[in-house]
């Protein structure tokens, strides 16, 4: 499960020292995640709906109320490469709207390829 818990001064992000993002196997109130829609002014409306794919939401940790972000001027190296650090913060613009560090995107698979995705689709 994907769980985080409030910042602390042991438990912190490595490269940012953000409230820290961690794979666990219990399940508890600290792996409890809910999707938003991305417009503010209609969330109470989409709220209870079916998450749509492959349309932009944001990912809030229900216990800590702060969104899941991929900053991309923290990141290290890893057998697989570069990867990005993911945190839990919810970043905001100058009108108090989410940036997009906390935009994220279900992509399902492409039912007619392999290897493709629905955003690689043609229409």
């Amino acid at each position: 499960y994907l769980a985080s818990d409030h910042k602390s001064f042991v438990r912190f992000a490595k490269k940012s020292y953000l409230q820290q993002v961690f794979l666990t196997d219990e399940l508890s109130y600290l792996t409890c995640w809910q999707a938003t829609f991305l417009d503010p002014q209609l969330r109470l409306e989409y709220e209870g709906f079916p998450v749509p794919a492959n349309s932009k939401i944001i990912i809030t940790h229900c216990h800590t109320n702060r969104s899941l972000a991929v900053p991309r001027n923290f990141w290290t190296r890893s057998y697989f490469g570069k990867e990005y650090e993911v945190i839990c913060h919810t970043y905001l613009d100058s009108h108090k709207a989410e940036e997009d560090k906390n935009y994220w995107v279900i992509v399902t698979g492409n039912p007619s390829n392999e290897d493709g995705t629905m955003i690689d689709r043609p229409n």
